[in-house]
């Protein structure tokens, strides 16, 4: 038996090469290493740590604008009902963004409204040309195969969303103040 850091590790535990961690472990020291583990993490690589977060919500979001397109589905065609979808998970997931991304940042009020007006207007003419394509190629794609294809086209423009909100939405300065606290 070898003990680091308040684990154990058992080498003579035959179910798996190299040792297997043996549940004496302390479940508070197991608590303590993850939580020093990922505050280093987010010291030493801060806008990794962001995008992790921003992947969740985003994942979150575009769920939550999938389950909206197929419950609006129900009473409209394809693209006025990715449309409603897309303005109401739009202005939710900037504000989980703001909260759980980064950390509460204050957001200068125009740029948080020209990005969600930006960020609806992108997705809308985006993914209405996804619909209309798959709606040539597939004429009789199902309401889940519409929503499947505008969630995997919405992972391309996610990514230049993180990037217009971390340098300019929640633009923060050196010393992790929002830059533009002053002109509000």
């Amino acid at each position: 038996m070898i003990r680091t850091q308040g684990w154990v590790i058992d080498e003579g535990w035959s179910g798996m090469a190299g040792g297997a961690l043996a549940m004496g472990a302390p479940a508070a020291a197991l608590h303590a290493d993850l939580t020093e583990l990922v505050t280093r993490l987010r010291r030493r690589h801060p806008v990794i740590a962001q995008l992790a977060r921003y992947a969740i919500v985003g994942g979150l979001g575009t769920s939550v604008t999938a389950l909206t397109f197929l419950v609006l589905r129900n009473w409209f065609d394809s693209v006025p009902a990715n449309l409603l979808a897309l303005i109401v998970s739009t202005a939710v997931s900037t504000e989980v963004n703001r909260r759980f991304t980064f950390s509460g940042a204050t957001a200068h009020r125009w740029r948080s409204h020209v990005q969600n007006g930006g960020t609806v207007l992108f997705y809308a003419f985006y993914s209405s040309l996804v619909l209309i394509v798959l709606d040539d190629l597939a004429p009789a794609a199902s309401e889940v195969q519409e929503a499947l294809v505008v969630a995997l086209a919405s992972v391309l423009g996610g990514l230049l969303r993180f990037l217009v909100l971390r340098y300019w939405v929640f633009a923060t300065g050196p010393d992790g103040a929002t830059e533009l606290a002053g002109s509000r």
